[in-house]
């Protein structure tokens, strides 16, 4: 695919922290479905652009899109010399068109708090922000705790506030549009406020769920969770369903079904997808895992029905009764469930080194995924090697396991899909990069700071 030239902007700052996490094809599919049809071909002017949007002193935390704006969540940095502890957090939301430059912003909105994700909603940008005391002019509990803020999408025109918090902290994790508002995700421990609704963690920690109204009403909120630590990592809406994936701990449940932990007495975290219907009631849910910890990067349902999920294990993973061994200390996993909550499949994806997967989002009957990798990878029939410490990349995956579309991001730095998500025709990713590197076949220089550069690609999948 050709993409558009890239707009130049200011050279950024993106101090973040870089997680040691890839991804590369190994290994083993099991009881797929027939393979799916090929997504419909988007018109989407945004499809294609490479723009980069860095600002110096500002941190990429979020991306978003809805076809003909993108809009990315830049969180300040502390000034060289100033206590992160002292120093006031504040995001900025920008909106660029399509056609437009990052250096000039369609609109652009300030709100104290560090940034997080980022959702379209019946025309509203919603967006996550977190920290103590005083977050967007709401006062919270806990440290942290977390405030949801609405903009008009079209002209950052601030909207309802809602917040997120907790007697001891809350954070939230993934947001996802949903048909008459927003499906919220994260984790809290001790007694989690939204409004009027209440919930207490049975253990640790536990994961929660809200579905918000479009005027920032809560519709319903439940906890997931045991008496161990638990967490909420990702969710997805269609229709009337809701998908729900995360961690969890032996004793933790979804709504009275006990979640089943590979080892009973061990105290390793393993993984778990479920899905709720419009209500918040569960309908299903089934857990995966091995020996070792293992994380979520998120989930997703596609055009087909099926649930996907996105997660980095190591060691043995047991999933839907199939066993699959990672080729290094950790592989990246992507798995499917159909609408009942039948295993359709699961895939590793990992070399020789420490990979894993960032983020899952669906287009069409596929799955887009982001991950990290060190080395050399090989994904589908492509041979990526990393320029320099950790690179990233994406790929979009069908319901076979195979790998249809790659786009590395590499180079002589440190490289870090920040961020993803869908828009019609495709998906956005939102790039944090240290040094020159290549984005998705896109040159990107160095930034002035070793520690800035950030760029926002929007592509689809063949």
């Amino acid at each position: 695919m050709n993409a558009a030239p890239i707009v130049r902007a200011p050279r950024t700052t993106t101090a973040r922290a870089m997680r040691t996490l890839g991804l590369v094809l190994a290994a083993t599919l099991a009881a797929c479905p027939a393979p799916p049809r090929s997504p419909t071909t988007s018109s989407s002017p945004l499809v294609g652009r490479t723009l980069e949007i860095g600002r110096t002193g500002w941190a990429l935390s979020g991306v978003s899109g809805d076809g003909t704006t993108v809009f990315a969540a830049l969180t300040s940095t502390p000034a060289a010399g100033t206590p992160a502890a002292s120093a006031p957090v504040t995001t900025a939301i920008e909106a660029v068109g399509a056609g437009g430059r990052a250096d000039a912003p369609t609109w652009r909105a300030e709100l104290a708090g560090a940034g997080g994700p980022l959702a379209i909603a019946a025309g509203k940008l919603i967006a996550a922000l977190a920290g103590r005391g005083m977050v967007a002019g709401v006062a919270l509990r806990g440290e942290p705790g977390a405030v949801l803020a609405a903009l008009d999408a079209g002209t950052g025109a601030p909207g309802w506030k809602l917040a997120i918090d907790a007697t001891e902290w809350a954070v939230v994790t993934s947001l996802a549009a949903a048909s008459d508002g927003v499906i919220v995700g994260g984790s809290f421990a001790g007694t989690l406020r939204i409004a009027g609704s209440v919930v207490s963690s049975a253990g640790k920690s536990d994961g929660f769920v809200a579905r918000l109204t479009t005027a920032g009403a809560v519709a319903w909120l439940i906890r997931i969770g045991g008496p161990g630590a638990d967490a909420v990592q990702g969710v997805a809406a269609s229709a009337d369903r809701v998908a729900v994936a995360g961690t969890f701990a032996p004793g933790a449940d979804v709504l009275g079904q006990p979640l089943a932990a590979v080892e009973d007495r061990s105290p390793a975290g393993d993984g778990f997808v479920a899905e709720l219907d419009a209500n918040g009631n569960r309908r299903w849910a089934q857990s995966f895992g091995g020996p070792e910890d293992d994380t979520v990067a998120g989930v997703a349902i596609d055009a087909a029905g099926r649930v996907a999920i996105a997660a980095s294990v190591r060691e043995t993973v047991h999933v839907g009764g199939v066993e699959l061994v990672a080729k290094g200390p950790a592989d990246g996993l992507v798995a499917w469930w159909s609408g009942d909550g039948a295993p359709r499949g699961a895939v590793l994806l990992g070399g020789t080194d420490f990979d894993g997967l960032r983020a899952i989002v669906a287009h069409g009957e596929r799955v887009v995924v982001a991950g990290f990798f060190a080395g050399s990878i090989r994904l589908g029939e492509r041979t990526v090697t990393a320029g320099g410490g950790d690179d990233s990349f994406v790929a979009a995956l069908d319901a076979t396991g195979r790998v249809v579309d790659v786009w590395p991001v590499t180079g002589e730095g440190r490289e870090e899909v920040a961020a993803l998500a869908a828009i019609p025709g495709g998906f956005v990713a939102g790039v944090t990069h240290t040094a020159a590197a290549s984005i998705g076949g896109d040159a990107v220089p160095a930034p002035a700071d070793p520690l800035s550069g950030a760029a926002v690609i929007t592509r689809g999948t063949r």
